[in-house]
């Protein structure tokens, strides 16, 4: 299984013998904005504070800041409920660790990274943030030279 989390979106995708299954692409409105929103909703209500952006951006890429603990301690749990809402939905697609691999791309593989305890051997996350678009470089490159140069 192949999920990609943005910044809006969550997609999903089976891959079977190295081919995507088309009846099983799906796209959940799950993204690390909605962790944000998640995230500020929760600072406004403990303690009434609206924090720099750059800050919760610091904290869900990299799991730190500097910050007071009590701040910390609210972005982190408010991070991992949100994580664990991703793993939800996977499961709701059929997602099991026991019977398949998980591949982890965009901009939230963070989230997974620093707030999720996956098995590392069956969850392989990949950080680079331009995966999908190289992905997709690499497949209109094949397409082009199998083509003889047209599209």
């Amino acid at each position: 299984m192949l999920a990609d989390i943005g910044n809006g979106t969550m997609n999903v995708m089976y891959i079977n013998e190295c081919r995507p299954t088309q009846a099983k692409c799906f796209t959940e409105k799950y993204g690390t904005n909605q962790c944000m929103i998640a995230v500020r909703e929760n600072l406004m209500k403990l303690y009434g504070v609206n924090i720099d952006e750059t800050v919760l951006d610091r904290v869900i890429r990299t799991g730190v800041a500097d910050i007071s603990e009590r701040y910390l301690t609210a972005i982190t749990e408010t991070a991992d409920e949100y994580v664990k809402g991703i793993f939800r939905r996977l499961r709701e697609h059929e997602y099991d660790e026991e019977l398949m691999r998980l591949y982890i791309v965009g901009g939230g593989s963070c989230m997974i990274k620093n707030f999720a305890d996956v098995n590392k051997d069956r969850v392989i996350i990949n950080s680079d943030i331009c995966a999908t678009a190289k992905g997709y470089e690499l497949l209109a490159e094949r397409k082009l030279r199998r083509n003889g140069g047209a599209v």
